[in-house]
């Protein structure tokens, strides 16, 4: 997933000179993620690899490792005790501020400095669970001695929970959320870095600004006073000592070019419990290049007789468009996608108020009411 891409770093030229740096841009065991099976290290492409596969001569990468996944020793043998066979996590022994210098070095002879960071397979593994959802602060070093050089700065996350990137998300121009991609994850990152995929993936979760947002996920319950934006926050769900939301909802992912939709047209504002209402919508590629997205239908039951989520997906839809090109898409609503387990326990839908929202993700939404007959 592409999580930020200011003025357009990615794609990178494959002409370029690339600062490649961070403990998981050589990282063949990390590569596989903790539920690897059958997955053998050896057959890993890494990222380095994956890099260099794609630039040949034609440009140039400068390794550096930069930092190791954390200077905490206590977590690195906790880490290495998961694995009964050989250390999983094997720390360069060199001072840390000598790593950071080199990875300076490597990103001030650079156009563009890429840094692969974020955990090792064993922080996302069973029996795994952390009290930060932070990047090891060894790594959190490197990217600010990186940030400070003025070049261009990509991160390319591999980890296995979305973690708490505040911080890192204003030092980076873009971000890249590759999770644990398996033994071609390098190829595949080098696809999306070098613009051969135009990335359309959105995430299944919520990213938190900080871990005392836990737990943030997009279809919570309604609650009495919630906080609107613009209004005065007193006595509503705030915090006041940061910006209320996540920053990066349900749903949410960029691609190498833009999309708008149209305004929302709804057959009627009403629904009968055995008709149909067609919630309709249309979607333009506004940028230079084809790409995909997903069009994404939520609903909302205003009241009901027990307490309803936010909203709920109840529909989407993936669909390529060329440059300037655009399509309308109809999402289909019946009595059947406004059903709950209610205090019965019966599985029922209630008449009344609906809301209807369509957009690219769960909070960039447009919304429309109909009722329920």
């Amino acid at each position: 997933m592409l999580l930020k891409n200011h003025n357009n770093t990615l794609p990178l030229k494959k002409s370029a000179t690339i600062a490649l740096v961070g403990p998981l841009a050589k990282a063949p065991i990390d590569m596989m993620g903790s539920w690897a099976a059958a997955g053998k290290p050896e057959q890993s492409v890494t990222l380095l690899d994956g890099l260099n596969a794609v630039i040949g001569e034609k440009g140039k990468i400068i390794y550096a490792r930069g930092a190791n996944i954390t200077n905490d020793k206590a977590v690195v043998d906790y880490l290495n005790f998961l694995n009964f066979d050989a250390p999983e996590v094997v720390d360069d022994t060199r001072p840390a501020q000598v790593m950071i210098d080199e990875a300076v070095k490597a990103a001030k002879e650079a156009d563009v400095v890429v840094a692969a960071v974020g955990e090792s397979r064993g922080m996302s593994h069973e029996s795994s669970s952390r009290t930060d959802l932070n990047i090891p602060q060894s790594q959190r070093d490197l990217i600010k001695a990186l940030k400070a050089t003025g070049k261009p700065l990509v991160l390319v996350l591999m980890n296995g929970r979305p973690l708490s990137i505040l911080e890192e998300n204003q030092q980076a121009d873009a971000i890249l959320e590759t999770w644990f991609s398996g033994t071609e994850g390098g190829n595949a990152i080098a696809d999306v870095l070098f613009g051969d995929y135009n990335p359309s993936g959105k995430l299944p979760i919520t990213f938190p600004r900080s871990v005392g947002q836990i737990p943030t996920y997009y279809n919570h319950l309604t609650i009495g006073r919630p906080f609107t934006p613009g209004k005065p926050g007193n006595y509503t769900s705030q915090y006041f000592d940061d910006t209320t939301g996540p920053l990066f909802p349900f749903g949410y992912g960029l691609s190498y070019t833009t999309f708008s939709l149209s305004d929302m047209a709804l057959s009627s504002t009403t629904l009968n419990k055995t008709g149909k209402l067609d919630a309709s919508v249309t979607v333009t590629n506004t940028g230079k290049v084809d790409g995909e997205t997903v069009v994404q239908l939520y609903i909302q039951d205003v009241a009901g007789s027990m307490i309803r989520p936010i909203k709920e997906l109840k529909n989407f839809q993936k669909i390529m468009l060329k440059a300037g090109e655009e399509r309308t898409l109809h999402f289909t609503i019946t009595e059947d996608d406004l059903k709950f387990y209610n205090t019965q326990l019966k599985y029922a839908a209630e008449p009344g108020e609906f809301n209807v929202q369509i957009g690219l993700d769960s909070q960039a939404v447009q919304q429309q009411t109909f009722e329920l007959l």
